[in-house]
């Protein structure tokens, strides 16, 4: 404590026993363990002090925030220390054009839109503790919130963070760009519950207030019909900001309360509804709503009557948990998520387990996102009763993960669930997530105890524990169709039927042919190249290709054409893809490039196999109601878009591809495309994959429902990842309802009076779906006419036919002034759209490259561009709203670019050799050394 004292001061540290009681529990007073001392660091450096000396001691740490956390997660066990960010509450810069605010972690979640909302901007995540809640324990537990069903969770808002590491080291993690600056650290450390370290500051993302908004409240006589009536309106296409449900216990607490609103209190159940967006089609959209309520049994379903009326009816579910005391003395409250197709039957099944232990459950949840909420009511002083509440519990648990679900969707899972845990999880997938969390925390001082369950053996203070591993593959895969294919016609590779072999009766039958030297250098030409037909297979080859100590690269489709980018960027598109784990720097420090090189014999050092998944094609599932697919990673994105279309629905993901792409391409890449101005990057489309990892086992990651909180996010690691994780076999999305009507606006003229206009059209608000910049010569190759080398900007709008109409109307009027007769309509745009994603693809001897910066700086970004010598060939296109760049033509960047690798590789490097330690996969080094070579 003196240390501490020493360092902080006698007023930053309590340690007297009657002090630290307030920090014995969080919001879920159930579990209490008073901790040895509390320390209150001002700043980044303070905390990182603190943490080192802790260190020293070799004194574990739990990091806190306003305590409201509901899983027991902010617990000190066995005398720690608390470390409290309620000190650290400034906003430390707010950025209007850029639409970020950069905050100290101790900032309440609701103080940060208070501080914005004169821009018209707000911060999105809205959990029911928003007046209270910290930026840092958002992070933590990746919190969700009402509005979350249309707009994402932490991590969909949070770019950036410093954070301290165990030891006192401080680190920046940026969210993966998908334009090849390393694995997404920021991602797997959103939701880590603080068992990674301590986000310090944060970079959010800020997002326009949306100019219109309707509220609707919808009540049933039976919760079952207001279930039915959820994933109705889901399967129906339509995206509600919110959709929330109380059932009969709830509302009449509600009722009886200070949050009264109205509801009426002899209904079974309500919904209530949001949804917002632009004027023009909001109504229909609305009236669309109301109709399908009606169709599944509502009594009534009406619109908030002004915003007073609206502002009582959120404030009465955000209460609801608050009005709960008025029916039993203590309450349990359980978060769990099942498939919204299944509510009818696991809300029974939850009524059900209530009658059977004679308890009262009251339900209010996020029931657009199949987020359950129960709540058990309970008098702690009875021990009958506290026994069935806790029996109560783990069935609760039991049948949503029976159902396909997951056991916590936002609270996180702390201390209070890590028993359920294996309930989801295997022993493998719990320990590569103990490999993962090794690599951020090898002292295993951060928050020890938590998420996974700890075998005694490994001592109480230690967080890291290995389980036995076991091979496990239960899903029952089938073999996928069609016969082995050799591609790049005139190859000398070597090519092994792996179908053939798997109906030997010898194991060892599924070793392929590999030369009789395991080491000596190959050339890409001569690599030996395995198309499995099954998982299985895929085991197989992996687990032997180690034994043999041959390189593995995971390729899809394609698995010769343009070998050396599909060895690092799992095949998005015939010679197409810049890939490259290079964070570097534009002249003056503009922005961070990637550049696209073939990897020659040298680069790949050993004997390689590379495992080609275009046989693992099959759609496993496609859940209509439920807005998920979940598909083997070599189907080809186009195929897997066309079945989709089908039901009215699409993966909106548009990477640099000639129609080859595999969904595993796409995400082992993570690479965007103009869609991510209106839909976001790949990573926030994944909630589910498996993986053949070094030592040939599968490990699941995520699941199958759309929220889902469960563990690390491995998803977000392994996206982006470029293959040098393990082997991406299967994949499942969130997908979205297919817009009735897309139309693009193309504009024509210099590059600022372009920007000028797409930011006046950002600002309007207007909400286009894709606002992409690009130079003649891209302009041209796509079909659009320039003159005097002009550039262009297309925007695109989605949506319903009124709403298409309306904002392509108010964009043509708000640049008619400067573009005068520059304008063209393009009513039927697809192919234009298909172009583009072709339009980059390296071709000859060019260079492609492609960055990411804010979009501020991508003036800045084309007029370092516009001073090479190929600048009137260059082709080359710019995501607006996003800043991400992509080009090819240029034949050197030396004059252009410099070289700065920025990126934390050194914990890059950790989670590397836990995964991988072997160096099975391709290393992060040698990715970065290939690109480096060829820009100097």
């Amino acid at each position: 404590m003196e240390n501490l004292r020493a360092a902080l001061g006698h007023h930053s540290v309590l340690a007297d026993p009657e002090e630290l009681l307030v920090y014995e529990c969080d919001g879920l007073p159930h579990h209490k363990y008073r901790p040895r001392a509390v320390v209150f660091p001002n700043s980044t450096e303070e905390t990182a002090e603190t943490m080192r000396l802790l260190a020293l001691a070799g004194v574990p740490f739990t990091p806190r925030g306003a305590g409201t956390g509901l899983s027991g997660g902010a617990l000190a066990l066995n005398s720690g220390i608390v470390i409290e960010l309620a000190r650290m509450r400034k906003i430390l810069s707010i950025d209007r054009e850029n639409r970020l605010a950069i905050v100290q972690t101790g900032v309440v979640n609701s103080r940060v839109s208070r501080a914005v909302a004169h821009l018209g901007l707000h911060y999105v995540p809205d959990p029911s503790s928003q007046p209270t809640c910290t930026i840092g324990g958002n992070i933590a537990e990746n919190a969700g919130g009402i509005h979350c069903l249309k707009y994402g969770t932490t991590t969909d808002h949070v770019i950036g963070a410093r954070v301290v590491l165990a030891g006192g080291e401080i680190v920046d993690l940026e969210g993966a760009s998908g334009e090849g600056n390393g694995y997404d650290l920021l991602g797997v450390f959103v939701g880590s519950e603080g068992t990674f370290g301590i986000a310090t500051e944060a970079t959010l993302r800020l997002t326009p207030m949306p100019p219109a908004v309707r509220t609707l409240l919808a009540d049933f006589v039976e919760v079952n019909n207001a279930s039915h009536a959820v994933s109705a309106i889901i399967a129906a296409g339509v995206m509600p900001a919110a959709l929330e449900m109380m059932d009969r216990e709830i509302i009449r607490a509600v009722e009886a309360s200070v949050f009264a609103a109205g509801l009426p209190t002899d209904a079974g159940a309500a919904l209530l509804i949001e949804l917002d967006g632009l004027e023009a089609g909001l109504d229909d959209e609305t009236n669309r709503v109301a109709a399908i309520c009606l169709q599944n049994g509502a009594r009534s379903c009406r619109r908030a009557r002004d915003e007073n009326e609206r502002k009582k009816l959120w404030a009465a579910r955000k209460g609801a948990f608050g009005a709960v005391g008025r029916i039993a003395p203590d309450s349990m409250i359980q978060d769990a998520v099942v498939p919204r197709s299944r509510l009818p039957e696991v809300l029974s099944e939850t009524y059900r387990i209530a009658a059977k232990h004679q308890l009262v459950i009251a339900n209010v949840f996020h029931a657009g996102d199949g987020n359950l909420h129960p709540l058990i009511c309970f008098d702690s002083r009875s021990p009958e009763e506290v026994r069935q509440v806790k029996e109560a519990g783990r069935e609760l648990m039991e049948v949503c993960v029976r159902a396909g679900g997951s056991i916590t969707g936002e609270h996180g899972v702390g201390l209070d669930k890590r028993e359920y845990f294996p309930l989801t999880f295997s022993e493998v997938d719990m320990e590569t997530m103990l490999k993962v969390r090794e690599a951020f925390d090898p002292s295993g001082l951060c928050n020890p105890g938590k998420i996974i369950p700890t075998p005694r053996g490994c001592g109480e203070g230690r967080a890291v524990a290995r389980f036995g591993s076991s091979e496990r593959w239960g899903d029952g895969e089938t073999r996928g169709r069609g016969d082995t294919v050799t591609e790049g016609e005139g190859s000398d590779a070597q090519v092994w039927n792996a179908d053939a072999a798997s109906k030997r009766s010898d194991p060892a039958a599924l070793r392929p042919p590999f030369s009789p030297s395991p080491c000596p250098p190959v050339s890409v030409s001569r690599s030996q190249v395995v198309a499995p037909s099954s998982v299985e297979e895929a085991i197989e080859i992996v687990k032997n290709a180690a034994a043999e100590k041959f390189r593995v690269i995971p390729a899809g489709a394609r698995a010769l054409s343009g070998l050396a980018h599909e060895s690092v960027s799992q095949t998005l598109a015939r010679k197409s893809v810049a890939n490259s784990f290079a964070h570097e720097s534009v002249t003056q420090g503009l922005a961070q490039k990637s550049v696209t090189q073939n990897l020659d014999q040298e680069s790949v050092g050993q004997s390689a196999v590379v495992i080609s998944t275009g046989r693992l094609n099959r759609l496993i599932e496609h859940e209509p109601a439920d807005l998920i697919a979940t598909a083997q990673a070599g189907m080809r994105l186009e195929e897997f878009n066309s079945h989709l279309a089908q039901q009215g629905q699409w993966l909106p993901l548009d990477p640099p591809d000639d129609g080859s792409a595999t969904l595993g391409g796409v995400i082992a890449t993570g690479l965007s495309g103009p869609f991510d101005c209106g839909y976001g990057p790949p990573r926030k489309y994944v909630i589910g994959m498996k993986v053949v990892t070094a030592n040939g086992e599968v490990v699941k990651a995520g699941g199958k429902v759309v929220k889902n909180v469960a563990g690390y996010d491995l998803c977000k690691l392994f996206t982006g990842s470029y293959g040098t994780l393990g082997l991406i076999i299967e994949l499942t999305f969130k997908l979205r309802p297919r817009p009735e009507k897309e139309a693009t606006l193309a504009l024509f003229g210099p590059v600022g009076d372009l920007l000028d206009a797409a930011f006046s059209i950002l600002n309007e608000p207007l909400f286009p779906v894709c606002l992409e910049l690009m130079s003649a010569a891209a302009a041209h190759r796509i079909g659009l006419s320039t003159k005097n080398g002009e550039c262009a900007l297309l925007v695109r709008f989605n949506g319903s036919g009124s709403t298409v109409a309306y904002q392509i109307e108010r964009a043509t009027i708000l640049t008619q002034n400067k573009f005068g007769n520059n304008v063209e309509v393009h009513q039927d745009d697809q192919s234009l759209w298909q172009k583009l994603r072709t339009v980059t693809l390296v071709q000859n001897e060019a260079v492609g490259w492609h960055t990411a910066v804010k979009p501020s700086e991508i003036a800045r970004f084309v007029d370092s561009l516009s001073r090479t010598q190929d600048f009137r060939s260059l082709i080359w296109h710019a995501g607006v709203a996003s800043g991400r760049i992509r080009g090819s033509g240029l034949s050197t960047l030396d004059d252009a670019f410099g070289v700065r690798y920025s990126a934390p590789l050194q914990l890059m490097n950790r989670i590397k050799q836990q995964l991988d330690p072997a160096g099975i996969f391709r290393c992060l080094e040698e990715i970065h050394e290939s690109t480096r070579n060829h820009t100097n």
